[in-house]
């Protein structure tokens, strides 16, 4: 569950410290949640592909080790998400990386890509939907086809709180 927690970190910490080049105006759509859990259910009993995922009372105690972590008053970093899912697909074959690729690239091509981070030729995609206030991101996708890996972040995450993480991160 660290690990997971220094994963989310850590693409906020390259965000700040690495190159980050940020993503056009946001021309594209929302992301389509429903369509993305039917894509992370096709792979899920597929050999190679690793599928957590945290809702309820795993999600509960995620919240409470990222709240625990945090020094910041009244940060409640994933206060809004009501479910998160993490793939990790770097034993898969070949083909089969190359195919949900594929699949993820076709079910992101008209979401709204919020930042691409590259860092040591490794490239992180984050994609969302910016509320009209620009105060929350919902439905999270971080992309990671070169580290084979795929997060989902299902429901609201306020832009203080990854503010707040950022500026964490920075000190």
């Amino acid at each position: 569950m660290k690990q997971i927690i220094s994963i989310i970190l850590l693409v906020f910490m390259i965000a700040v410290t690495g190159s980050c080049k940020s993503a056009p105006a946001a021309s594209g759509g929302k992301v389509e949640t429903g369509a993305m859990q039917h894509l992370i259910n096709k792979y899920k009993g597929e050999e190679g592909f690793e599928v957590m995922s945290f809702g309820g009372i795993a999600l509960g105690l995620v919240k409470m080790a990222a709240n625990a972590s945090s020094d910041a008053e009244d940060l409640d970093i994933l206060d809004g998400i009501r479910k998160f899912v993490v793939v990790e697909y770097y034993d898969a074959a070949a083909d089969k990386k190359i195919a949900f690729n594929d699949d993820v690239a076709e079910l992101l091509k008209d979401a709204s890509k919020i930042m691409e981070v590259k860092d040591a030729g490794d490239k992180v995609e984050i994609y969302g939907t910016l509320s009209r206030d620009g105060e929350r991101i919902s439905d999270v996708v971080l992309y990671m086809p070169d580290e084979s890996s795929f997060l989902c972040f299902f429901g609201n995450v306020r832009m203080k709180d990854i503010g707040a993480m950022m500026q964490m991160a920075d000190e």
